[in-house]
């Protein structure tokens, strides 16, 4: 009798384990640069599956700048189609006077599918930057942040790369050409990036054509931006797999 009560509470705790994993909210991050122009508008559009619920619901949001302090806080309510955009409060530049800012989006729990959008309009380069979750909804599994990244960079004029920590403490990032090497000694080091802060790294010709890994002591997102003398393009990078 005590083992199959003790079982039960087993397959219990399964089912309740399984069932919470299966209604995480889904949390989107993204990073706002004007690549060097000028700032006129920044705004994050968020859609959710209206099975959520059977009327509108909220999407909570934060803003941070490039040195991880919160500059925003507010949650927004969806339309009847389930959608839901930043325009409706502010201009995001607004909060941190033009200068880059971590944005993060979370969904209800238990949305079945949902999305994000940035919208970036800086003078002569507007960018539109479909973005990742952090997570698969289903199981946990880490989707848009990770602790190693790879991406091959051909020619350009300029390029940066952006990297957002959303560790939740204090990391150590670098930035390796051709191969990764030991911590602390990248191309590009950085030893200690702040809880929701940003670390630019403006790239030279020196990384043109090469193999750049990005490598963080703990979990971060990444987008890169490259300008090849006549667009702009500004991308997140998956992590490796």
């Amino acid at each position: 009798m005590k083992t199959k009560r003790l079982l039960s509470l087993c397959v219990l705790g399964l089912v309740l384990t399984t069932f919470v994993a299966a209604v995480s909210a889904a949390e989107f991050y993204g990073i706002v640069d004007s690549f060097g122009k000028k700032p006129r508008n920044a705004y994050l559009d968020v859609s959710v599956d209206t099975t959520v619920s059977s009327g509108p619901v909220d999407v909570s949001f934060n803003v941070y700048n490039a040195q991880g302090g919160q500059v925003g806080l507010f949650s927004l309510t969806t339309n009847g189609n389930g959608f839901v955009s930043t325009t409706s409060f502010a201009n995001l530049f607004n909060l941190t006077g033009g200068q880059p800012m971590l944005v993060r989006a979370r969904t209800p729990d238990s949305a079945v599918t949902s999305a994000a959008t940035l919208h970036i309009d800086s003078l002569g380069a507007p960018m539109i930057i479909g973005l990742t979750p952090v997570r698969r909804r289903s199981d946990g599994t880490s989707l848009s942040q990770g602790t190693q990244f790879a991406i091959a960079l051909g020619n350009f004029r300029s390029a940066s790369l952006l990297v957002g920590n959303v560790s939740g403490s204090d990391i150590e990032v670098d930035v390796f050409k051709g191969s990764q090497g030991a911590n602390g000694f990248g191309i590009f080091s950085n030893p200690h990036l702040a809880p929701n802060a940003i670390w630019k790294v403006n790239l030279t010709q020196n990384e043109a054509l090469s193999n750049l890994i990005v490598h963080a002591s703990g979990p971060v997102i990444m987008q890169a931006v490259i300008d090849d003398g006549q667009t702009i393009q500004s991308f997140m990078v998956l992590p490796a797999q």
